[in-house]
C-alpha cells in the first residue's frame, strides 16, 4: 500500500503535468527549452566544474611535492653543513615565497636541537634560530616521512637524515604546508562566470525560441482559424510561405479546402448513393454496370407549370422553380430519400432499407401538404399542383452511360412504371401500384378502392390505388 506522502507526490505530478497540457504550444516550447537549458548549465556548474577542481587539486598536489623533493635536496646540504648553509637555505625559500605561488602557506626546516633552521610563510616571517613548540615537534615526529590534511591545508612531512658508510645521522625534519582554498575560489569564480554567461546566454536564446515559435504558432494559428472557416463553409486558400513542414502543411491544407469544396459542390449535383459509390471505389475501380436491388421509387411533377413559365420570366421561373424542389427535397430527404435526379419540375427519389414504402407515402402526403400551405400563403403558386407516382420493385443499380461520363441512377420496369404512375396522378393526388400497397400493414393509410388504368407502355391495364389523406393534417404515424 502506498505511504500518504507517496501518494501526495503522485497527485502533485499529476497536476503538474495536467496545468502543463493546458499551456499553448508556444508556453509548453518556452518550458520545455528552460528545463532542458537549465538543467545541462547545472550540469555543467556541478558535475564538469567538480570534475576540474579534482584535476586542479591533483595537479596542486602534484606541483607541490615536486616544489618540496627540491627544496628538500637543497635543505638536506645546507643541514649537513651546519650553520653555515642556514642563510643560503633560508633565502632560497625566502625566493620561493616572492613568487607568490598560490595556495603555499609555509615551508619550515627544524634541526635535531628542535630549533627553526629555516622557516618562512605566505605573511614572509623569518622564525629561523627560534625554538619549536612541543605540539609541532611531536606532529614532526609523529608525521615521519607522510602526510596529511587538517584544517582545509595539506601538510607534507619528510625525516633528513645524513648517510656515510658507516652510520645514518639524524639531521631534523622538514615540512611543507600549502592550502586548497585558492582552488575553490577559483572555481567558485568560473562557476559564477559561467552562471553569468549561461543566464545570458538562456535569456537571448529564450528569447529567440519565443520569437520563432511566436511566428511559428502564427502561422498554425492561420491554419487554424481557416479549418474553422472552412467548417462555416468558406474555402479561402491560404498562402504558402517557406519550405518547412509548417509550408508543407499549408500546402496540402489548401489541396484539402479544394477537396472539400468540390465534394460539397458535386454533393448539391449529385445523389448521395453516388457520393457513396464514389467514396467507396478508386477511379481505376469504377465500372458499367450494376447490381439487382429493390427500391421504392417516388416521382413527383408540378401540374400547370408549363402555363406558369409562359406567364413570368426565365428568372422568375427558375426561382419559384428551385422554391418548389427545395420544399420537395427537404421532406424526402427528411423520410431518408434520396434524390436521384431532376428533370425539369419533376424529381425522381428512390427509398432503401425497411419500410422504404411507408417512409415514401409519408413524403408524399407531407408534400402535398406543404404545397396546399404554399398555395395558400403565397399567390403566385395558386394555380400549382403537384402529382405523385409511388411504385416499388426489383432494379438494377449502377452506373449508367459510357466511361468517360458516368450517371450512377437505377434502371427497371419499377422506375419506368414510378414514371408513368405520377403522368397519370391528378393535382394533389398520389397514386400507388399494387406492389407498394402489397408493402403495407392493413389500414396504414387510408386508400381509395383499387381501379385499373392502362399505362403508356405498359400492355395490360394496373390496379392502382390513391392515397387519401388530409390536405392540412399529417397522418398519426
Amino acid at each position: 500500500m502506498l505511504e500518504p506522502t507517496t501518494l501526495d507526490a503522485q497527485s502533485q505530478t499529476e497536476s503538474a503535468f495536467a496545468k502543463f497540457t493546458r499551456l499553448t504550444l508556444q508556453k509548453k516550447y518556452s518550458v520545455s527549452f528552460s528545463i532542458i537549458f537549465i538543467a545541462i548549465l547545472l550540469y555543467v556548474l556541478l558535475n564538469v566544474f567538480k570534475s576540474e577542481e579534482q584535476d586542479l587539486i591533483d595537479l596542486s598536489n602534484k606541483n607541490f611535492k615536486t616544489l618540496f623533493r627540491v627544496v628538500n635536496t637543497v635543505g638536506e646540504e645546507a643541514m649537513s653543513v651546519g650553520e653555515s648553509g642556514r642563510i643560503a637555505l633560508q633565502e632560497t625559500i625566502k625566493q620561493i615565497f616572492e613568487t607568490d605561488i598560490e595556495g603555499l602557506e609555509a615551508i619550515m626546516f627544524v634541526d635535531a636541537k628542535r630549533r627553526y633552521y629555516a622557516y618562512c610563510d605566505r605573511e614572509k616571517r623569518d622564525l629561523s634560530g627560534e625554538p619549536v613548540d612541543s605540539l609541532l615537534w611531536e606532529s614532526l615526529v609523529a608525521s615521519g616521512d607522510s602526510s596529511f590534511i587538517e584544517g582545509g591545508k595539506v601538510f607534507l612531512t619528510e625525516k633528513i637524515e645524513y648517510k656515510t658508510a658507516n652510520k645514518t645521522i639524524f639531521l631534523g625534519y622538514s615540512r611543507l604546508a600549502f592550502s586548497l582554498d585558492h582552488i575553490d575560489a577559483l572555481i567558485a569564480r568560473k562557476q559564477g562566470q559561467t552562471l553569468a554567461i549561461g543566464l545570458i546566454g538562456f535569456a537571448i536564446s529564450l528569447f529567440g525560441v519565443s520569437l520563432l515559435t511566436a511566428i511559428l504558432i502564427q502561422r498554425i494559428k492561420k491554419l487554424n482559424l481557416a479549418t474553422k472557416e472552412v467548417a462555416r463553409g468558406k474555402f479561402d486558400q491560404l498562402p504558402v510561405k517557406g519550405r518547412d513542414e509548417v509550408a508543407e502543411l499549408t500546402a496540402s491544407f489548401n489541396e484539402m479546402t479544394i477537396a472539400v469544396k468540390e465534394r460539397l459542390m458535386m454533393a448539391r449535383y449529385v445523389s448521395s448513393s453516388t457520393i457513396e459509390q464514389i467514396k467507396q471505389k478508386r477511379p481505376d475501380e469504377l465500372e458499367l454496370g450494376g447490381s439487382r436491388e429493390e427500391l421504392c421509387f417516388l416521382f413527383s411533377d408540378v401540374r400547370g407549370f408549363t402555363t406558369f413559365s409562359e406567364q413570368h420570366s426565365p428568372d422568375e421561373v427558375v426561382r419559384y422553380l428551385n422554391a418548389l424542389l427545395n420544399l420537395q427535397v427537404e421532406i424526402i430527404k427528411k423520410r431518408g430519400g434520396d434524390i436521384d435526379k431532376f428533370v425539369g419540375d419533376e424529381v425522381m427519389a428512390a427509398f432503401r432499407g425497411e419500410e422504404k414504402e411507408k417512409r415514401a407515402i409519408l413524403a408524399a402526403i407531407e408534400i402535398q401538404q406543404a404545397m396546399t400551405a404554399l398555395v395558400k400563403r403565397e399567390k403566385v403558386f395558386e394555380n400549382l399542383r403537384i402529382g405523385i407516382g409511388i411504385n416499388e420493385g426489383l432494379v438494377v443499380t449502377g452506373n449508367i452511360g459510357s466511361r468517360d461520363r458516368m450517371d450512377y441512377t437505377s434502371i427497371g420496369d419499377a422506375v419506368n412504371t414510378a414514371a408513368r404512375l405520377c403522368s397519370a396522378a391528378g393535382a394533389n393526388e398520389i397514386l400507388i401500384s399494387e406492389n407498394v400497397k402489397a408493402k403495407l400493414a392493413e389500414e396504414e393509410f387510408a386508400l381509395s378502392a383499387p381501379f385499373s388504368l392502362a399505362l403508356k407502355g405498359k400492355q395490360t391495364a394496373l390496379n392502382l390505388y390513391k392515397v387519401l389523406y388530409q390536405p392540412e393534417t399529417v397522418k398519426a404515424e
